[in-house]
């Protein structure tokens, strides 16, 4: 089974609120097609409506220490290690909705292990490629032990990195743990205080970059580091969801959500190509600059060619936006 096939789920999450709705009831979290935190049951495991959100969405200062100590790679294999350690002392479950007494998650292992925010997720998205390399998911019957083992056993170097997310891998981590350290909740609450901040083609200049990427030969590290993205906002989102309150409004929620994903996937498109110059240069200032009002909006001016909106789809794979429009039709006739 390949992660690739996962996008479909992807897709139906993305584009339906029934969908959604249904995932987040039954306590069903998938990365990718990848069941790390799948479960059903035990009602008393969920937050209670209005809680705030827990695990790799809180809120999160990094560890100084461990920031400016510790090299990335190191760094991010003393979470797989820490994260192994505790599924061993508190017992492993399929996921928080079917773990009883100490058990934990794979993904919630991983957060605790983490003292730097956005690591919880990044090592999960790359011990997930890791295990689908050396083939922990070829069997659809495979223990949980199997999965536990393989964490154990999983190290993080620099190569691995470049691998996954390309030369400027440590810019991307950078900005994917800039919003995580301020919390999912938070970071929707300053999207959507925020002043106009995107432009209005930032998908087509998000688009162009990654053409370059293709050319590059870095399509694979271009289409991870957006993955990684929707990793916390699938998490996220679906934590969300399960929190809100009843009678709060669905499209206000999905509308914040939509363009706190947007401008997040804007800044890691730019961070993948931080170095670059020229005419790529201008792109990535361009979508680097969204996040950084939403940050700090009292640097700068007010834009009247700014937005902020959010193209339908535009939060999916390239692959997944095109099938969702052929089956557009398909799906007015129902």
């Amino acid at each position: 089974m390949q992660l690739q096939r996962g996008r479909g789920l992807k897709v139906l999450v993305a584009v339906s609120g029934i969908a959604v709705l249904a995932a987040a009831a039954i306590g069903v979290w998938k990365i990718g097609s990848v069941d790390t935190s799948a479960g059903a049951g035990n009602e008393n495991r969920r937050p209670a409506a209005g809680d705030r959100a827990g695990g790799a969405c809180a809120p999160g200062v990094a560890d100084a220490d461990v920031a400016e100590t510790t090299g990335t790679p190191q760094r991010l294999t003393n979470v797989v290690q820490g994260a192994a350690e505790l599924l061993r002392v508190n017992g492993a479950a399929w996921g928080p909705q079917v773990a009883t007494g100490t058990e934990l998650s794979i993904s919630e292992a991983f957060a605790q292990a983490s003292s730097v925010p956005g690591d919880a997720t990044v090592v999960e998205m790359e011990w997930l490629r890791q295990a689908e390399r050396d083939g922990v998911y070829d069997d659809p019957n495979r223990p949980l032990e199997v999965l536990v083992r393989h964490i154990e056993s999983t190290t993080i170097t620099d190569t691995d990195l470049a691998e996954h997310l390309g030369p400027n891998r440590q810019v991307v981590i950078e900005t994917v743990g800039t919003v995580a350290a301020v919390g999912f909740d938070e970071y929707v609450a300053q999207v959507r205080m925020s002043p106009a901040m995107r432009a209005a083609d930032a998908l087509d200049l998000r688009a162009r970059l990654r053409e370059t990427a293709v050319a590059a030969g870095l399509q694979a590290q271009w289409d991870r580091s957006q993955e990684l993205v929707a990793a916390y906002f699938q998490q996220c989102i679906v934590d969300a969801l399960i929190r809100r309150e009843p009678e709060d409004p669905m499209d206000e929620y999905v509308r914040d959500w939509d363009l706190a994903e947007a401008l997040t996937r804007d800044a890691v498109a730019a961070a993948f190509f931080a170095e670059s110059s020229g005419p790529d240069r201008e792109l990535t200032e361009i979508l680097a600059r969204g996040l950084r009002i939403v940050q700090a909006p009292q640097e700068f001016d007010r834009d009247d060619s700014l937005t902020r909106s959010v193209q339908p789809g535009e939060n999916l794979h390239p692959d997944d936006a095109a099938l969702l429009d052929a089956e557009e039709p398909f799906l007015d006739d129902e």
